[in-house]
C-alpha cells in the first residue's frame, strides 16, 4: 500500500511539473543549439547541463539551418520550436528538478538527450 501511495505520489509530481512550465517575460539563460555534423537535426546544446533557478526563464538560440522543436522526455510533450538562426520564447519551470529534452528531429536515444537543471537558488 505504501508503495503504492508513493508511485501515485510520484507521478502526480512528474504531471504537475510538465504543467507548470509557462512562458517568461525574458530569459535569464541562453542554450545554444548547434547541428551535429550529418544532420542539422541533431544538435548539441551548451551550456551542457543548462541550470536555471525557478521560475527563471530559459531560452533557446538555434545554430542550425532547421527548424528544431525540443521535446521534454518525461511526457514526450513539445517544449518550444525555434526557427533556423533565431531564438526561442523565453519558458521558465515552477518546480525545481531535472528535465531531459531532445530534438524532435533527431530522437530521444541516450546520446541526444540534453539536460536542464532547474534549482530553487
Amino acid at each position: 500500500m505504501r508503495t503504492r501511495i508513493a508511485l501515485l505520489a510520484l507521478a502526480a509530481a512528474a504531471a504537475a511539473s510538465c504543467q507548470d512550465i509557462t512562458a517568461a517575460n525574458r530569459a535569464g539563460v541562453y542554450v545554444t543549439l548547434t547541428p551535429k555534423t550529418g544532420s542539422a537535426a541533431c544538435v548539441y546544446a551548451d551550456p551542457e547541463p543548462a541550470a536555471v533557478r525557478v521560475k527563471q526563464g530559459v531560452s533557446f538560440v538555434n545554430k542550425s539551418s532547421v527548424q528544431v522543436t525540443l521535446v521534454l522526455r518525461q511526457d514526450n510533450v513539445p517544449l518550444v520550436a525555434v526557427a533556423p538562426n533565431d531564438t526561442s520564447r523565453a519558458v521558465k519551470f515552477s518546480d525545481p528538478g531535472v528535465y531531459y529534452y531532445y530534438s524532435q528531429g533527431c530522437g530521444s536515444t541516450n546520446t541526444e538527450l540534453h539536460t536542464l537543471s532547474v534549482t530553487i537558488n
